[in-house]
């Protein structure tokens, strides 16, 4: 007899890693040499599977499971810990940061769902560099070349599906180094290499970087200098001519980051090892489109988003004033239009917007609001261009009520209701408005009192309890009161004034309409009642409304609400200022001539997946629909007679619900046909909860609330009294003899169902051994 041959080990050697090559790289050549091609097959050879195979650079940190693989592909285990990428965060701004070849840098920078590869730097060595996983560097440092993240042939993105051959595309298997890139030129090759060796995987060019740091940059690390770098060049990506979003010119998407070229980083990198000759050029630059900036002046007009890059968080704060330094100097040297300059006009009881904030501590954005809003008097040289100026007399009272006052948005926050319901509140005497000039230090020129919606909430959260099993949210329990608009005005006078009982349901986020909730619905719709129209501000609705309250009077959620408004401008069109864009009278339009799914589910109990199938066997098919198959819309005069016929159904169904006989069943069955929510029913009543559910859907589609059978059905299951009898009978009948009775009397069954139904209805046949006692007596 011939022993079979042991199986073939798995064989995936190709020596040490490339000092610059990337773990997935790496394991990816590993796999080369095999007839494995993706990287999760290779994690489960080595027991060491992960949920996401491409994100193994900083998932895998198991020392045991680095060991394994390490033997499995003939490298030690510190060759793969050394393309491992430990995670943390700055201790400066909190931003998730990775240990990238031992420099700090933040987890944004790194590229994880695509692959970066240069054509030309693979024709050199066919292996992927750790450096293209890094955004900002969009360019191969040793080619010069514009590395590439999408097949220039099929054009998809690359992305990690075969990770043996990293020279092809891993959709079309097209040989990317047929595709090369255009390759920039370099004009200062030191500064781009000082860019470069700050992330480099190689200590020895680290170190040549770091050689070149003037003494006073000497003393922060390479990820700090890297960071700083990114955000110096990102400041040249703005278009001088148009004011950005971000007035540093961070990049946040790949395409951003594809803008940043090497010159770019170079000429930052420059500013930095260059002393105040290099920053004096990458200020230049900045100088250079003064002319493109007509809407600035001063810092702004002249260095451009350099002047804000001292207020960049991600940047360490020590950074941050030796940048703020320099810029100063080279301001007071070279600068056409410096910001301190004075006017004719200007003396000394008077101060420009930024002396204004640095001797106050105010941000610089809220003062120009104030000198904006008219409220107070300003002053500008008529002569030169120059900073506007305001009394201190005038400005200083202001900033001292500043503290006791929130903006109209602020205050809508801090409840946790729409901004329309705030003058309600005021006509009830419940919050403040502020008045006069310092309504301008708010956004909108417009705000209320902080203390007075501090004592309101106290007020309120004073009034509530603890919230029970049995509590259901109070915005839920609001639109119990009446369609349209959710009076809140109306509710929280109501609870202030102890009339409409609630209870805290304990949420971390604490504000009236997310953290309240209700046990008696009925007892809370009378108690608010009769503050509905205390004031005439609720007999008047608003001309605009926010989104959150258009969306209460349609009976939907804002998501939909958001969805409705963009893909359907001609049902719900936006016309209305900043943070009301709907029309009232609109919306109460459009509600009542379509009606929406939502609505629909909460009239009739239905879940509302099943409201369109109800609705399509009954011929009613949407007028609106927002995406494929979801988000409809039917008419109201086409759905309201069904609706009435089946909640009349229901209704007919529930009446004779009380005469079936008491069980857990018709319990849970009559409190979920009361209103009670199902999965909280369930739970109080200790029953599963997809069992329970299913009661209550059973019952609304039959009407039925006894148990139905469950379990094996035969034909042979009404012939058991039959079988019992003949086999009492005969105690020695055999089981073929059974049979063949059983088919006597029509029933067309096998031998093996016949003593399957035996087994189920446990009727057991006597043995052998039996059976021959029986015959040899008988004999």
């Amino acid at each position: 007899m011939t022993l079979a041959s042991p199986p073939k080990k798995f064989v995936a050697t190709v020596g040490a890693p490339y000092i610059d090559e990337s773990l997935r790289g790496y394991l990816g050549r590993a796999l080369s040499v095999t007839a494995v091609r993706n990287h999760a097959t290779l994690l489960k050879l080595a027991d060491a599977t992960k949920g996401n195979a491409v994100s193994v650079a900083t998932t895998l940190t198991d020392p045991d499971e680095i060991a394994r693989i390490a033997t499995l592909i003939g490298c030690t285990p510190e060759d793969i810990v050394s393309r491992t990428y430990r995670t943390g965060v700055f201790a400066h701004s909190g931003s998730e940061s990775i240990d990238f070849f031992g420099t700090q840098i933040r987890l944004h920078f790194r590229e994880t769902r695509y692959r970066r590869v240069s054509p030309l730097a693979l024709e050199i060595s066919q292996h992927h560099r750790s450096p293209w996983e890094l955004r900002p560097l969009s360019h191969d440092f040793q080619t010069h070349e514009k590395t590439i993240d999408t097949c220039p042939a099929c054009k998809r993105k690359l992305g990690w599906l075969r990770a043996d051959l990293p020279t092809r595309c891993d959709k079309c298997d097209v040989d990317l180094r047929d595709f090369p890139q255009p390759v920039f030129p370099i004009e200062d090759e030191e500064a781009f290499r000082f860019v470069y060796g700050l992330v480099d995987p190689d200590p020895i060019k680290k170190e040549v970087a770091r050689r070149l740091l003037p003494e006073a940059w000497r003393g922060f690390s390479n990820g700090d200098l890297f960071e700083t770098v990114i955000a110096l060049a990102s400041g040249l990506m703005l278009d001088p001519a148009r004011t950005a979003k971000s007035a540093q010119g961070r990049g946040k998407s790949s395409d951003q980051f594809d803008a940043l070229t090497p010159e770019m980083l170079a000429l930052a990198g420059r500013a930095i090892i260059g002393g105040v000759d290099g920053f004096a050029a990458l200020a230049g630059r900045h100088r250079a489109d003064m002319d493109k900036r007509p809407q600035h002046y001063g810092r702004r007009k002249e260095l451009g988003a350099l002047a804000y890059v001292i207020h960049d968080k991600h940047i360490e704060p020590k950074i941050r004033g030796l940048l703020g330094e320099m810029i100063d100097a080279d301001m007071k040297s070279t600068s056409r239009d410096h910001s301190l300059r004075r006017g004719a006009d200007a003396h000394s009881s008077m101060l420009s917007i930024q002396q204004l904030s640095a001797t106050f501590g105010v941000e610089r954005a809220i003062l120009q609001r104030l000198a904006n809003s008219g409220l107070v008097p300003v002053v500008r040289a008529q002569t030169v261009r120059s900073p506007v100026r305001m009394a201190v007399n005038d400005v200083l009272p202001l900033l001292l009520q500043m503290k006791d006052a929130v903006s109209e948005t602020a205050a809508a926050g801090l409840l946790g209701l729409p901004p329309t319901v705030l003058p309600s509140l005021v006509d009830r005497g419940l919050i403040r408005r502020l008045d006069g000039p310092v309504c301008g230090l708010v956004a909108g020129y417009a705000g209320y009192s902080k203390a007075s919606i501090d004592d309101l909430m106290d007020k309120v959260w004073s009034a509530a309890r603890p919230a029970g099993d049995k509590c259901r949210s109070i915005a839920v329990a609001a639109r119990c009161i009446g369609p349209g608009e959710t009076p809140w005005a109306a509710i929280i006078s109501a609870i202030v004034a102890g009339d409409a009982e609630i209870f805290d349901k304990g949420t971390k986020r604490r504000n009236l309409r997310f953290s309240l909730a209700v046990e008696d619905i009925d007892a809370f719709v009378d108690g608010v009642s009769g503050h509905l129209h205390d004031n005439p501000s609720d007999a008047k609705p608003p001309e605009w409304i926010a989104q959150s309250t258009a969306a209460e009077i349609l009976h939907v959620n804002v998501a939909f609400l958001s969805r409705l408004a963009h893909a359907r401008p001609d049902l719900l069109a936006q016309r209305g200022p900043s943070y009301t864009p709907y029309s009232t009278i609109e919306v109460h339009a459009l509600g009542g001539v379509y009606m929406f799914v939502a609505e629909i589910a909460k009239r009739s109990g239905m879940h509302p997946r099943k409201v369109p199938t109800w609705l399509r066997t009954n011929g009613v098919a949407p007028e609106i629909a927002l995406q494929e198959n979801r988000d409809f819309g039917y008419l109201r005069l086409a759905v309201e007679p069904l609706l009435t016929e089946f909640v009349d159904h229901i209704a007919n169904k529930t009446a004779a619900l009380a005469e079936a006989p008491e069980t857990a069943r018709t319990r849970f069955i009559a409190a979920v046909a009361a209103g009670a929510g199902p999965k909280a029913t369930a739970a109080a009543m200790g029953l599963p909860y997809r069992q329970a559910k299913r009661w209550v859907e059973v019952w609304r589609e039959t009407g039925a609330v006894a148990e139905r059978k469950h379990g094996y059905r035969s034909k042979l299951d009404a012939h058991e009294d039959f079988l019992r009898h003949l086999v009492a009978s005969r105690p020695t009948i055999k089981l073929a003899q059974i049979h063949e009775a059983v088919t006597g009397q029509g029933v067309d069954a096998s031998k093996t169902a016949v003593w399957k139904a035996l087994v189920r209805f446990g009727i057991a046949l006597a043995d052998r051994d039996a059976r021959q006692a029986a015959e040899s007596s008988q004999s």
